[in-house]
């Protein structure tokens, strides 16, 4: 789960910085990003009704949520294009 949230942080940086600059964003990216929402939304529910789950990694998994959601409000309220293949 470790190495997931690291990718996924750089993922999601990487893309709100592409935002952020004007450049257009691969509709795949967005597609991956949205999968990893559900992966870690599914994760921390599995952790709910298991057993709890390591603090730390459990509040990476909330940063990268609230991360996911400020750039899809980003994506939602401004002019962001999508770079479509030919």
């Amino acid at each position: 789960m470790e190495h997931f949230l690291d990718e996924a942080l750089l993922r999601t940086d990487e893309t709100s910085r592409s935002c952020r600059e004007g450049r257009p964003i691969n509709p795949e990216e967005l597609e991956w990003l949205l999968a990893d929402a559900l992966v870690i939304v599914t994760s921390l529910e599995t952790d709910t009704e298991a057993q709890p789950s390591n603090a730390v990694q459990r509040e990476r998994m909330l940063e990268l949520l609230l991360v996911l959601a400020d750039l899809h409000e980003y994506v939602a309220h401004h002019s962001v294009r999508l770079d479509r293949p030919a």
